[in-house]
């Protein structure tokens, strides 16, 4: 359902293209990725982790999809989208906090703050994803999670949302 969610965007001109399942490196570790403009958008679709219910870093790490998602957004073009029923929660943490900080220096002193608490854990996570990501530097890692999405949508949701764009976009049954 989230793939033809994606193709309802290039129906919908919001995008311009999508291929599915590409062949060698380029689809290694994604469904599809989707075209628009200049960027691609590549989409790892999981439908849950039903060992725990969520999707850990470590979980994300043991499944090759952190090591995929760092192999695509090394071209400054790319951004990554997880999409589950459960949530991948710390992944989703550390991106939000990327796009909430307007710099490195910001995002560390003020995210990553190992004075407070709950900036300690994050940046736990944060080294975590570094060493998974090859040892990367933080400033790209930092960089690349500005480009990661994390969607987290129950079925019926999913199935509601698809067959009220289609609606609006085809004749007859949805």
């Amino acid at each position: 359902r989230w793939t033809v969610a994606c193709m309802i965007e290039v129906i919908d001109e919001r995008a311009d293209s999508i291929r599915l399942e590409p062949p060698g490196e380029e689809g290694k570790g994604v469904e599809f990725w989707l075209a628009k403009g200049n960027s691609r958008e590549y989409h790892q679709v999981k439908r849950q982790q039903s060992a725990t219910g969520r999707w850990t870093l470590a979980d994300l790490g043991s499944k090759q999809i952190l090591l995929n998602f760092w192999e695509k957004l090394r071209n400054l073009t790319a951004s990554c989208i997880f999409v589950s029923t459960h949530a991948a929660f710390q992944l989703d943490e550390l991106a939000d906090r990327t796009r909430r900080a307007a710099s490195w220096q910001e995002f560390n002193q003020e995210f990553l703050n190992a004075s407070q608490s709950k900036s300690s854990e994050q940046l736990k996570n944060f080294q975590q994803l570094c060493r998974g990501w090859n040892n990367c530097s933080e400033i790209e890692a930092y960089e690349a999670l500005q480009r990661i999405r994390v969607r987290t949508i129950d079925e019926e949701t999913l199935r509601t949302t698809v067959e009220s764009r289609l609606f609006t976009l085809v004749d007859g049954e949805p």
